[in-house]
């Protein structure tokens, strides 16, 4: 998919309306929910073991506060992110949008080691729709593109999305290109850290028998994991276009996918 599908996408991105709770409010909502957690419910305390109580503060998290408020504490879990679908937001039942995860679907598959910021993971699932889950988890336990950390970017916010080839049916007219590639976008700012801004995509790599992504603009080269992958690149001028080329090549060494043909490099 072409950097101008991608926009495209991002356009008719129905959580693109979800408003990201500034730095004070994400830090009082957290406050509030790890309070209230003690205070209210002390039947909690008595569990015995870490995951019991991460689960109550999930719990009282998304059913007091509401899951943007759960995503600003970074208390989430990849199954209940994909479980609160936020690209249903706005979104009739039955419509393209309308996808819902499988759970015995959802695991990591990759991470990417951002500068200064540490191991960014990818976690995937699939939909009973056809479709597929990808949210990107960073080191602190926040979900890029929701606001929960300083370092967040920005980018297409965690949820299920549907395939390309559906938008396209869905359509009164085809919008993007179908090439096997099927990925979205979070960028990382690490420059307050003293490190560089990335660009994460992931998502599905195209072409048969393809073993890894590469950036031809960058140089950037990520490994294909049942047939998904996660290529970070580090953009100098993020005020600008960033020139990604993505092809996917094979054992031999062979493109066998190319995002932008008529991109250079």
């Amino acid at each position: 998919m072409s950097s101008n599908a991608l926009n495209l996408l991002r356009e008719l991105d129905p959580a693109r309306s979800l408003v990201v709770l500034d730095e004070r409010a994400r830090h009082a909502h957290r406050d509030a929910i790890l309070s209230s957690q003690v205070r209210d419910r002390p039947v909690v305390a008595r569990r015995s073991g870490r995951r019991a109580f991460q689960a109550a503060v999930v719990l009282v998290a998304a059913l007091v506060f509401g899951v943007g408020v759960a995503w600003a504490a970074g208390v989430l879990s990849p199954l209940a992110v994909f479980e609160n679908n936020a690209q249903k937001s706005g979104n009739p039942p039955g419509s393209v949008w309308d996808q819902s995860v499988v759970p015995g679907s959802v695991r990591q598959i990759s991470s990417v080691e951002i500068p200064k910021v540490g191991l960014v993971a990818f976690w995937y699932g699939k939909t009973k729709e056809g479709g597929w889950c990808g949210a990107l988890k960073l080191p602190d336990g926040g979900w890029l593109g929701t606001g929960s950390s300083p370092v967040d970017a920005g980018g297409t916010v965690p949820g299920c999305y549907p395939t390309r080839a559906a938008i396209n049916s869905a359509a009164k007219t085809p919008v993007l290109v179908i090439d096997g590639f099927d990925y979205q976008e979070d960028d990382v700012d690490a420059r307050a850290l003293g490190g560089s801004y990335w660009r994460i995509r992931f998502g599905h790599a195209g072409g048969t028998g393809a073993v890894k992504v590469a950036d031809r603009a960058s140089g950037a080269e990520s490994p294909i994991h049942d047939g998904l992958f996660q290529l970070a690149v580090s953009d100098p001028d993020p005020s600008g276009r960033t020139p990604f080329h993505l092809v996917s090549i094979n054992a031999a060494g062979a493109l066998v996918a190319d995002d932008c043909p008529t991109c250079t490099p």
